[in-house]
């Protein structure tokens, strides 16, 4: 069964208007920026594990764990654990993450370090789905930790709550936990706390199980999710977004005579694809058409090398 039959047939199968059923009803009218199964079409796993931390900061090979939370379901979304634990820091905790989370250094001064309960850690995820919203802040951090307290982690598989409504909504205003939440009437206590954020994205696994969806099945197009969020957007197109633009232009082989890119060559492109010669004033909607022209350059490019 194709990916479209199935997203189709999991909104068809739920007589309520929860994410399946718009998925359903959308998927007729504009394709989603990716691809996922039917439960019913993959092995059941053997558990999922819900996963948040707070932290020092956001770069897992420096930064460390302050708080985590975990909470084991069965492959039907049933509770069969949970931990929530404080982590005390092999340093100070800056301001600009108490900021964010409320945890200082008084909070975790009597807190173990992380390799004194990396071993609990551990067993409650192991052998399940490691489930996150934000799979990619929050895996790293953690594997990070396990290799400090010398130990290997490695998921079965993931699933990230915010990738797959990403997939079936992308057109909702922003996909922030608080904000699906608030969509699906899911009571968020204590943003930026590791149990409530776990709490809360159970909660949001549990909507995508009822469905019938296959959360650790979901791959986000990230490309096709800008480009759908993109359309018709008239706001100017960011920086980094512009600077994208030259950098898929090397790519190409839109290259002048010193080997930079040329940018008359850039232009012409542009002028060519969204009717403007002025790259700086492309709209969001038209970078990514822009982008899409430089993608196809580069396919044919690597086919005349192949």
């Amino acid at each position: 069964m194709s990916t479209e039959a199935s997203v189709v047939s999991i909104g068809r199968a739920t007589a309520g208007t929860g994410v399946g059923a718009r998925a359903g009803e959308r998927r007729s009218l504009e394709e989603l920026p990716g691809t996922v199964r039917p439960r019913r079409e993959v092995a059941a796993p053997a558990a999922y594990a819900v996963f948040d931390c707070e932290t020092t900061g956001t770069d897992p090979g420096a930064d460390e764990i302050v708080s985590l939370a975990v909470v084991r379901l069965d492959a039907d979304g049933v509770e069969t654990a949970r931990s929530a634990r404080l982590v005390r820091p092999s340093r100070p905790i800056p301001a600009e993450a108490t900021a964010v989370h409320g945890i200082d250094d008084d909070d975790v001064a009597g807190a173990p370090r992380f390799a004194e309960i990396a071993g609990g850690v551990v067993g409650l995820l192991e052998g399940a789905v490691f489930v996150a919203h934000n799979v990619g802040f929050d895996l790293p951090m953690v594997q990070h930790a396990f290799a400090r307290a010398g130990l290997d982690y490695r998921p079965d598989a993931v699933a990230c709550t915010l990738e797959a409504f990403r997939l079936l909504e992308p057109r909702a205003d922003n996909h922030r936990l608080q904000s699906i939440c608030e969509r699906h009437g899911i009571a968020l206590e204590g943003p930026h706390e590791a149990m409530g954020d776990v709490l809360a994205t159970v909660a949001l696994l549990r909507v995508l199980l009822a469905e019938g969806i296959a959360p650790e099945t979901v791959e986000l197009d990230h490309q096709a999710y800008m480009r759908l969020r993109s359309r018709g957007d008239t706001r100017p197109a960011s920086e980094p977004q512009l600077r994208r633009v030259f950098g898929l232009a090397r790519s190409a082989g839109l290259l002048g005579p010193d080997g930079g890119v040329d940018r008359d060559r850039v232009v012409a492109l542009v002028e060519r694809v969204a009717g403007t010669a002025d790259v700086d004033s492309l709209t969001r909607a038209q970078v990514q058409d822009v982008y899409d022209a430089l993608d196809e350059l580069i396919e044919q490019r690597a086919a005349a090398v192949a």
